[in-house]
């Protein structure tokens, strides 16, 4: 059996990062069951370790797995642990880690959320992660009006200076990334799948460059987790909690990027909503706590509001972001 007992290695692996990626081997216990038992604060560590194969099957259930009984309990930590040391080679070789909560590279704003992650899977350089950074987001299909002001942000980005977040979706998202590459800021791209995932298809040279260019690839997923509607609701708060300040680009009240700038709200994060010419009913959008500039002819004001948060926004002493998940 692999030692249970070793401390945190250079490549940044240890005792709770390897019990904790034996647990996601084994069958019927997900991104759930290991989300609950580090919110209950019980090390992944303690539960790999218990011997009874009877205790160990009902502490799993309890934390929500769906696992069987086994008279091979042994054998079954035994497994989890040699394909453990496999993810752990294979992370390594993509320049990529486990960062749990407990872990000093873990970022500071996502404890802001009343949900944050128990951990995130980071490709590329994870002290991005505790940079002043820009999100930015939003629609799959913008139209040229949209494609217009993803532009204007992206070009604005080397006066700013700050890393952007953003999903990698094809898109504004999209945009927002191309943008950070050639203007030399940082990008870091926050998945709603696990690392292992070409989602969305094509993404995978832009993930490359990001890497490439000192940005980050992030997830609180599974390595091979596939997307839901759901997961991609939860990515979305990730994004609010990152950025010091949030520019949803073009978007609806119903739609993905809704829920980052509702979650940002939430969050006391500044909302830098843009239109152009203001156009017949873009008032909806105008959503309490958001401030709204028109491009053109707002452009300075909008420089100086996003300046501003990058410099005064700190993370808040009690949060209220609601945990739109917290039943499960």
């Amino acid at each position: 059996m692999a030692n249970l007992n070793r401390g945190t290695t250079d490549s940044g692996f240890g005792q709770e990062h390897e019990a904790f990626l034996a647990l996601s081997s084994i069958k019927g216990v997900g991104y759930w069951t290991l989300h609950h038992i580090g919110r209950a604060g019980t090390p992944y560590s303690e539960v790999l370790g218990i011997d009874n194969g009877e205790e160990a099957t009902a502490v799993l259930r309890r934390f929500g797995a769906r696992v069987e009984a086994s008279n091979e309990w042994s054998a079954l930590k035994d497994r989890g642990l040699e394909r453990a040391n496999e993810i752990i080679r294979e992370l390594v070789r993509r320049d990529s880690r486990l960062i749990l909560r407990a872990d000093h590279l873990f970022p500071p704003r996502l404890l802001d959320l009343t949900d944050p992650p128990q951990w995130i899977f980071v490709e590329g350089n994870p002290v991005v992660l505790n940079s002043n950074c820009i999100a930015a987001v939003g629609t799959r299909e913008p139209t040229e009006e949209g494609l217009f002001l993803a532009q204007f942000v992206g070009a604005n980005l080397r006066i700013w200076g700050a890393p952007t977040v953003s999903g990698l979706a094809n898109g504004i998202d999209q945009v927002i990334h191309r943008w950070s590459l050639r203007m030399e800021v940082p990008t870091i791209a926050v998945l709603g799948t696990g690392l292992a995932l070409n989602y969305p298809k094509g993404s995978r040279d832009l993930r490359e460059a990001i890497v490439k260019s000192g940005g980050a690839i992030v997830t609180e997923y599974l390595i091979h987790d596939t997307y839901s509607a759901e997961n991609f609701v939860r990515r979305n708060r990730l994004q609010a909690a990152l950025g010091n300040v949030l520019i949803p680009v073009e978007w609806a009240l119903k739609s993905g990027t809704a829920h980052t700038v509702r979650f940002a709200l939430t969050l006391h994060r500044p909302v830098a909503c843009l239109l152009m010419n203001r156009p017949a009913g873009s008032e909806r959008l105008n959503l309490p706590g958001t401030h709204t500039f028109e491009i053109p002819g707002e452009e300075s004001e909008f420089r100086h509001f996003v300046t501003s948060a990058l410099s005064s926004v700190k993370p808040m002493s009690s949060p209220v972001q609601t945990d739109m998940f917290e039943r499960r």
